[in-house]
């Protein structure tokens, strides 16, 4: 009930002897009484005391004009700034009372400061606690007609310019996908090639948030060892110097980094996971080493630049996840001059393959799928590349490096490239699949390498098999020629788009 002070109506109705009901008509008679008390308390007019001062009022409108000319508090204002709704006005009354703040700090606060549920209990009855606070929604500034012209014409002028600018940016960005297809002028369509785009990558770094990928990595034996070894054999070139950790994770390059006499060590992550590598240096009492959240690109690190910058950026076909752009972009911007990346450099092999059991089970499972033809998923399931690892006995041909990147030289057109093999089989069998596989350099005075060949102890990257849909039997000494064409994927500047031509046909992939 507006201008009813609910806790009185109470105790008289506890304080009144019980009446039984009369008729119809005697009951809203006493209504219609009960109304017009209402009514005369609506138009608030009870003595009001400000809110800021003690001057009182004879009615809550004069101390509300009051509140305006004297402290310069409008409450049709403050209702528009914070969004001020019946219960908010509540408890800023309230919070005003307890806390007895002056009108100069209500107004110069950009934060609502009264957000409480306890301020909704009242210190004490009063007017300003039962002031219908809703009309104030209709104290709208009068507009005359010249000026919504006006106003109008600038929104009118603001859509045009907003029209045109887009249309600027559908020309550029058509203008840039024609030049990173149409040729492999490297360094020229580098400049133009998109970085990685935050608003886009939100998945991508929440997948690094869950545990499970960082116990299958550091699981990973030839992964996590290889960079520990290529550090610790190497301590007298890492002794004294600051090292950057690009997409740290856990912290552990960091604290090898560390253990090998490093002098300080900035590790910089995306991902949650950051936090509870923050909690495992501070356990192993690290002291050397600080962890930073944020993207590389948009983050103003401790320091600018660093002698060593240290990363496990390598993906699935080694380029799946595009998160070398973020070592070429810190080489730009923080690396030292003569200071090193590790790894220096990858290398990207492909490989003839015929696995028959394995091609039954991934391409001709879909002829028949309890009795039923699927024939038509088997050309989707070919286009999605198979990260397996293969039985290297049914290798058919010799490997054949396709690509060769170095930290301190590649470009961000590193994605697109054209290579034409020659394959010589080793043995005789039937070939349904390419192999791709990729090696890993330290090139430091003690040398580290390792690779994900299917020779080699099997990694959590496996191999990328390509497969055909029309199986060829091939004899020791032939040569497999074909072509295969790599490609940004368009949409997903994270993934790839893998062509290879073959035996007088065409097949793509998307590495996703």
């Amino acid at each position: 009930m507006k201008g009813t002070d609910v806790t009185a109506v109470k105790s008289q109705e506890e304080e009144a002897p019980a009446k039984k009901p009369a008729d119809a008509s005697s009951d809203e008679d006493d209504y219609d009484d009960m109304d017009d008390d209402d009514d005369e308390k609506d138009q608030g007019e009870e003595p009001t005391t400000c809110l800021f001062c003690p001057e009182a009022f004879p009615s809550i409108g004069s101390a509300i004009e009051h509140l305006d000319s004297s402290h310069k508090v409008n409450l049709s204002q403050l209702q528009k700034k914070f969004q001020m709704d019946q219960y908010s006005f509540i408890k800023l009354i309230n919070y005003i009372r307890v806390c007895k703040i002056s009108a100069e700090l209500l107004l110069s606060t950009e934060q609502i400061l009264w957000d409480d549920e306890k301020y909704l209990k009242p210190v004490a009855y009063e007017p300003w606690l039962c002031y219908d606070y809703e009309v104030l929604k209709t104290d709208t500034e009068a507009v005359t007609v010249p000026e919504l012209l006006q106003r109008i014409a600038e929104q009118s002028k603001l859509l045009q310019q907003a029209n045109e600018d887009m249309e600027r940016m559908r020309k550029d960005y058509k203008e840039l996908l024609q030049r990173v297809h149409e040729g492999d002028d490297g360094k020229a369509a580098a400049k133009d090639l998109p970085r990685n785009n935050l608003s886009l990558d939100k998945e991508y770094f929440n997948s690094y948030s869950h545990f499970g990928i960082h116990h299958e990595m550091l699981s990973d034996w030839v992964r996590t060892n290889s960079y520990r070894s290529a550090l610790l054999l190497n301590s007298e070139d890492v002794r004294g110097k600051t090292v950057l950790d690009v997409g740290c994770g856990t912290g552990i390059l960091s604290i090898f980094a560390s253990q090998a006499g490093a002098s300080r060590i900035v590790g910089i992550d995306n991902s949650e996971i950051v936090y509870t590598a923050m909690d495992i240096v501070r356990k192993n009492k690290v002291k050397n080493i600080e962890l930073v959240k944020g993207r590389l690109e948009d983050t103003e690190l401790p320091e600018a630049k660093y002698d060593i910058i240290i990363s496990e950026w390598m993906g699935y076909f080694l380029l799946y996840e595009s998160m070398l752009d973020s070592i070429i972009y810190a080489r730009e911007h923080h690396l030292n001059p003569n200071g090193i990346i590790l790894p220096n450099r990858c290398s990207l092999s492909l490989m003839g393959y015929g696995n028959d059991k394995l091609y039954a089970e991934q391409v001709e499972f879909w002829s028949d799928v309890y009795g039923v033809n699927m024939g038509d998923l088997a050309k989707r399931s070919i286009e999605e590349p198979l990260m397996q690892t293969v039985d290297a006995r049914y290798v058919l041909t010799a490997a054949e490096q396709i690509a060769n990147f170095d930290m301190m030289t590649v470009d961000l057109n590193y994605s697109n490239f054209t290579y034409e093999f020659s394959l010589k089989c080793t043995q005789a069998g039937r070939l349904s699949a390419f192999v791709g596989f990729f090696d890993t350099f330290f090139e430091l005075p003690r040398e580290v390498m390792f690779s994900t060949s299917p020779y080699h102890t099997s990694t959590h990257w496996k191999q990328t098999v390509f497969f055909i849909d029309q199986p060829q039997e091939v004899s020791w000494g032939d040569i497999i020629k074909g072509k295969i064409i790599s490609r940004r994927n368009t949409t997903d500047v994270r993934a790839l788009n893998v062509e290879i031509q073959v035996f007088g046909k065409t097949y793509k992939y998307t590495v996703d």
